[in-house]
């Protein structure tokens, strides 16, 4: 029997019998308000095309699905909804910059396949990217590193760049006409080399701090002693906030080492004021801090599952997972929390085929192991980072055929699912993404052999890990 390919996979596909050609049918949208928010009905036939959905919302993702059905077509119903709420990805535009029209691009892909948030990781210790009017050396004196040496990936002079305002607010608006919120992430206490290099007095040291040249965690985070640090967090909060309506804004909060707390006087003496038991409690207040400034303007956060580790942070902060041995976040949605799933080992996108196999990210269970309620899952995140990362083809390859696997987990249900099955139906997608100016990964890399993993890993490892130089 002739069927559809459809990514990502709908919960529910009723064939009539019969077909329909899809450019000889009229289409009729409707509104139904018993139906959820993101859910559709679509009915195609020889008598014509209905899209009823339960928002303009839901229609538009019924139109995403008619999107792909093409030609001559088996009649048919197609009843639909997802599985998890937040369905999103995340580009780092800071160790390298993407423009106004690749970002416009990738969101468009994610539009198509029913994607509804934009994680835009803009600050880190490579360059500060989002202008700021109340404080504009972030950006202007934050933007600009010396070099880049990331791995086998060296760029010789200076490198830099930033998003105006005007350009920012592009961004939201375009997403928004897709239904896609974005979310921008302001990146504290640690991976703040550029803001510090900006504002060295919200160090601990007050020395100057260079915008790093290459990947790593750094010891020079932002001071959490010093008042003066959240009087300028503060300034470029209420910036963002003011081009990005979003109900969340990410503060980051992971690998912020405290050996800087620990010998700064001011951290220690606000650990004493504040009666907290250590450098990591600091850091829950810290974070609770924002929390409470993001919360006054109606605003609520994400942090890193690292932020966690303070038991501090309270339930209406989502925790997002990325790397937690010792399970920080499934504690933290057992006791009430929620959390956005984007495990390091399935879903990162920057890492080649031969370590992250197309495979390995379809098959990861969005409801990890030990999650006593599947509720607690607010939804699923596939990040990419652009350490290794330095155009635009490059990270299409990197992020597609993965990309749509990550989407299909948030929106398919686990019963409805097959990789080998997901695997035919996006070489038909594929020619969507063409049309769009993307080319993915082709289907001899999706999945190397053992192999071709082995030594892809090594090569990968060898070429890009930073290794300490040598001392006598």
């Amino acid at each position: 029997m002739e069927r559809i390919n459809i990514v990502p996979m709908p919960d529910k596909i009723e064939y009539l019998g019969g077909k329909f050609t899809v450019e000889a049918c009229p289409l009729q949208t409707n509104i139904d308000p018993t139906l959820a928010k993101e859910e559709y009905i679509l009915t195609a036939d020889s008598n014509g095309i209905s899209i009823t959905g339960g928002s303009d919302q839901a229609v538009f993702y019924g139109k995403q699905t008619l999107r792909q059905m093409k030609g001559e077509c088996p009649c048919v119903k197609i009843s639909d909804k997802p599985a998890f709420e937040y369905r999103g990805f995340m580009l780092d535009c800071v160790r390298h910059i993407f423009s106004v029209d690749e970002i416009k691009k990738i969101v468009d892909a994610a539009a198509s396949l029913k994607m509804n948030s934009f994680h835009w990781h803009l600050t880190d210790d490579q360059g500060f990217r989002a202008y700021s009017d109340r404080r504009p050396s972030a950006t202007i004196d934050g933007s600009v590193r010396n070099r880049s040496e990331f791995g086998s990936l060296k760029e010789n002079g200076a490198y830099g760049g930033y998003y105006t305002a005007k350009q920012m607010r592009d961004i939201v608006e375009y997403c928004a006409e897709r239904y896609i919120t974005v979310i921008p992430e302001f990146d504290v206490p640690g991976h703040c080399s550029a803001l510090l290099h900006a504002y060295p007095s919200i160090g601990c040291t007050g020395m100057p701090v260079e915008i790093k040249t290459h990947q790593g965690i750094f010891e020079d985070i932002l001071c959490a002693g010093k008042d003066e640090t959240f009087e300028i967090v503060f300034d470029i909060l209420e910036d963002l906030l003011e081009i990005f309506p979003s109900e969340y804004i990410h503060i980051g909060g992971d690998e912020a080492p405290k050996t800087r707390w620990k010998n700064c006087p001011d951290c220690q003496r606000r650990i004493s004021q504040a009666g907290l038991a250590n450098e990591e409690e600091l850091q829950g207040w810290f974070t609770n801090e924002i929390v409470a400034f993001l919360k006054s303007k109606g605003r609520k956060a994400i942090v890193w599952n690292e932020s966690l580790k303070s038991g501090l942070i309270g339930n209406d902060t989502v925790a997002q997972m990325w790397m937690d041995p010792k399970n920080h976040s499934v504690k933290f949605a057992n006791n009430g929390g929620r959390i956005i799933v984007s495990d390091f080992f399935h879903y990162y996108c920057d890492y080649p085929y031969a370590m992250t196999p197309l495979n390995k990210t379809y098959k990861y269970k969005a409801v990890v192991r030990g999650i006593k309620n599947p509720c607690s899952v607010y939804g699923v995140e596939v990040p990419i980072w652009t350490e290794f990362i330095n155009n635009f083809n490059r990270l299409c390859y990197m992020f597609f055929p993965r990309f749509a696997a990550v989407a299909e987990t948030g929106w398919t249900k686990e019963e409805n699912k097959n990789a080998a099955d997901f695997c035919e139906r996006f070489r038909c997608y594929s020619s969507i993404l063409s049309q769009m100016g993307i080319t993915a990964a082709p289907p001899h890399d999706w999945n190397p052999s053992p192999v071709a993993r082995a030594t892809g890993t090594v090569g990968f490892m060898n070429s890009n890990v930073r290794k300490k130089p040598k001392t006598k």
